[in-house]
């Protein structure tokens, strides 16, 4: 990676995350810190204990400086133990204890919030209510994930969007050029699914539509975990789809993750809950497959002439299905313009640079030029 202009000042980053385990905001915090310290950048990541039942399960060999807390007496502890001045508080998340650390570190030039969940309101008192007490900045993972904290929240400050950080499969991994699409002599389509299983991502919704995806597909893999697994098993038993739509569990990553995405036809996510901007979608224009998305919370910012992206109804969802199938089926979707897509706009090193941009510039720059909004 590109090592930051030697000319200009490194910066001093904290960021306040959850970094045990597996999930959307541990990748990003994680490969944040990392691409920062990569370019020569000063990072300090505090990361709540692991949750109950969780071992612990912070990033091995990490190239920045890693805290934890649990009690209020951490946070206290943290936030006398640091010294000196940070140029940045950056929080991914939400609690209590998050928010109020952000105010404890002091002195900070810009104490930012970055959206990753949906934008929306969860609760009549939330924690995400005290940035309008002293944080200068939001960030949302994607616009309409913007539109929407600003709505809920009141927020009347500087607010941008900066994609969330999937895993870098292009910088982890061999991702070779994409596969021709359809795979199979017969043109028949092989199906995945790649997420959370619970109701509202929609692999239900998948299982109980299989006859109109199988107009095209021969098989459908659902990917994940989640407290909806075995009321899917039974929804697959109970229709006698066991042979065309199986249950897979937890997805590897990095290259056992790129080959697996590059054995499929298309990837479905017909999701209508909560959403940010789920970085599977990423993740597969990355290795050159495409999708259909229902277009809730920051999914519409990944539209792109390769995929397709519903208005925000699920309903929508089979007839744009029926659409992507045809172009694969006949041989006429690019799949390596809509991976070369991804390398202009989601890549890591492209993100990382949004990222120090907007960290590097000064908050009256930000707020009157509003550069990456």
């Amino acid at each position: 990676m590109t090592k930051a202009d030697p000319t200009e000042r490194r910066l001093h980053v904290v960021l306040i995350g959850y970094a045990h385990g597996h999930g959307g905001i541990q990748t990003h915090c994680h490969w944040l810190a990392k691409g920062l310290s990569d370019r020569g950048h000063i990072v300090e990541l505090l990361s709540p204990a692991p949750m109950t039942g969780q071992a612990a399960s912070l990033p091995h060999r990490a190239d920045y400086a890693i805290a934890e807390y649990r009690g209020w007496r951490d946070v206290w502890r943290l936030a006398r133990a640091r010294s000196g001045k940070s140029d940045a508080v950056v929080i991914t998340g939400t609690g209590w204890k998050a928010m109020l650390l952000a105010f404890a570190l002091r002195p900070t030039e810009k104490r930012v919030f970055f959206e990753v969940m949906s934008g929306e309101r969860s609760r009549r008192l939330d924690p995400r209510d005290l940035t309008r007490l002293g944080f200068d900045a939001i960030v949302g993972q994607g616009s309409g994930v913007e539109r929407m904290f600003v709505r809920d929240f009141g927020w009347t400050g500087l607010s941008i969007v900066i994609p969330a950080l999937p895993e870098p499969l292009e910088r982890i991994s061999q991702v070779p050029i994409p596969p021709r699409l359809p795979q199979r002599p017969d043109g028949r389509l092989r199906l995945a699914y790649f997420s959370r299983l619970v109701p509202y991502k929609g692999a239900g919704f998948l299982i109980e539509n299989w006859s109109r995806l199988a107009d095209h597909a021969e098989s459908l893999d659902i990917w994940g975990t989640g407290p909806a697994h075995d009321e899917f098993a039974a929804g697959i038993a109970e229709a006698g789809l066991g042979d065309v739509i199986r249950l897979r569990g937890r997805y590897p990553g990095g290259q056992a993750y790129v080959d697996l995405l590059q054995s499929y036809d298309m990837t479905l996510l017909p999701t209508w809950g909560k959403e940010g901007a789920p970085l599977v979608l990423l993740e597969s224009m990355a290795c050159g497959i495409p999708f259909v998305a229902n277009g809730v919370g920051g999914i519409p910012d990944y539209a792109n002439p390769w995929c397709e992206v519903t208005g925000g109804d699920v309903a929508d969802f089979l007839p744009l299905y029926d659409r992507l199938a045809k172009r694969i089926r006949s041989g006429e979707l690019d799949t390596a313009a809509l991976q070369a897509h991804y390398s202009d706009n989601f890549r890591f090193e492209r993100l990382i640079e949004r990222w120090e941009a907007f960290l590097r510039a000064p908050l009256a720059d930000s707020i009157r030029k509003r550069p990456l909004s």
